[in-house]
């Protein structure tokens, strides 16, 4: 009985197995079918018709990328480039970033489609897939697109916060991001900390006072001062008699007139000179250290402690220190570029240029003719006498093409100048 039983069970497994494959060759069949009747279709250029031969044949292969492509193939062949980009999309958002569909979506948008339209596609797929090799490839081949702005300036400082210093015809004004004059170019020095707009500092004729974004006059300290800064952690760098000291935010006098020379403050941080040597001070003027050192490096806004670190040159060399004077890191070199953030600030060896960062030690090899400091994830470059761009994996990003090169924003934007004449370009994508 045993026997019989497992033979009877042996048989309808095999009848089973039988009725299986068979209905799979019976479907496989049918599939190829479906995919040679919607081939002849397109080859009469009969693409709708395709189109649904290949939806009858999902009914068989549900999730089958073979099929998506053909209908996205057909959707291009007949001209209908949105459902055909549509089509692409979904692909991709459904089974990823295929190398070939990838490649197609690209050469879609870079031949039928505007430059920006293209830049906002890989911008937003590299954000999705930055880990696909093709994808960072085309996303690179953009990074350093940018638009320039319709100016023809004298120069144009570095942005601080969303404006910058530029000067037009010997005078100076207030330029923001998008290339407008906040204040127009009427006065003999500006000077902005980026925040208070209503504290901004200017020179007119011999007099130093504050004046607001409208131009109004908002403020002028007593005395009879040579240099009045801008308000930084509660003080203003002033300037009397060949001296330096520091006023307080209601513009009296914080710090005694006994410097030869002296940095803003940030971060509660001042570099100062007595005779030939500098020291740090806190916003008491107390002394941070002694007077030890040959010199200090202060940024493009005058400041010598950003990320509480100072660069100070000391035997001939520079190094890095804290704000207490101690040692920051073994390392040391010929020359430096003080930060302008807490990316890698600029430094020299050999009479090349490479990178340190917050520790200094070398994270970018000195190669370059020379170099300025990262901001806004990226940093200007020079070689061959013309200024470029790299990112931070030293990638780069904008050619050699401009005679000088400011800091990049945060936002894409830099100076540069092409001869005499400054402008701002925008970087059309960014890390």
């Amino acid at each position: 009985m045993k026997k019989n039983l497992s033979l009877i069970m042996a048989v309808l497994l095999g009848l089973a197995w039988y009725v299986t494959i068979s209905s799979w060759l019976g479907n496989e069949g049918k599939y190829q079918d479906y995919l040679e009747e919607a081939k002849r279709l397109e080859g009469k250029g009969l693409y709708i018709d395709a189109i649904s031969v290949y939806e009858q044949a999902k009914t068989l292969k549900p999730d089958n990328l073979e099929l998506e492509e053909h209908i996205a193939d057909a959707y291009f062949a007949m001209g209908n480039y949105s459902a055909y980009k549509q089509q692409l999309s979904s692909i991709i958002d459904t089974y990823g970033p295929v190398d070939a569909d990838v490649e197609k979506a690209y050469e879609f948008y870079k031949t039928y489609s505007s430059q920006d339209s293209l830049i906002d596609y890989l911008v937003d797929l590299y954000a999705k897939y930055p880990d696909s090799a093709l994808v960072k490839e085309y996303y690179n081949s953009i990074k350093g697109v940018y638009s320039e702005m319709y100016l023809s300036l004298d120069s144009i400082g570095t942005f601080i916060g969303k404006s910058a210093t530029f000067t037009q015809g010997g005078k100076k004004g207030l330029l923001n991001v998008e290339g407008k004059m906040v204040i127009k170019a009427v006065y003999d020095e500006i000077l902005y900390n980026g925040r208070d707009a209503d504290r901004i500092t200017v020179k007119d004729g011999g007099n130093y006072y504050f004046i607001n974004s409208s131009g109004y006059k908002t403020g002028e300290p007593e005395g009879d001062y040579d240099y009045i800064g801008f308000y930084s952690s509660d003080r203003i760098l002033a300037g009397r008699d060949g001296k330096f000291g520091y006023l307080d935010g209601s513009l009296k006098e914080k710090i005694g007139f006994e410097y030869d020379a002296a940095s803003s403050f940030y971060n509660g941080t001042a570099a100062v000179k007595k005779g030939d040597k500098w020291a740090l001070i806190n916003e008491k003027g107390e002394a941070l250290t002694e007077y030890l050192y040959e010199d200090v490096a202060l940024n493009s806004r005058g400041y010598c402690s950003v990320n509480d670190v100072i660069w100070v040159k000391q035997n001939g060399s520079w190094l890095l220190i804290n704000e207490k004077g101690e040692a920051v890191g073994n390392e040391s070199y010929e020359d430096v570029k003080a930060f302008e953030s807490g990316q890698p600030c600029a430094v020299c060896r050999s009479g090349r240029w490479g990178y340190a960062d917050t520790l200094g030690s070398l994270v970018i090899d000195c190669t370059y003719q020379d170099a300025k400091s990262f901001s806004g994830g990226f940093a200007p470059v020079k070689n061959n006498g013309l200024w470029g761009y790299i990112d931070r994996e030293n990638y780069l990003m904008v050619s050699y093409s401009f005679g000088e090169a400011g800091h990049m924003t945060s936002g894409g934007v830099a100076p540069v100048s092409y001869g005499e004449a400054w402008t701002l370009i925008e970087l059309k994508a960014l890390n």
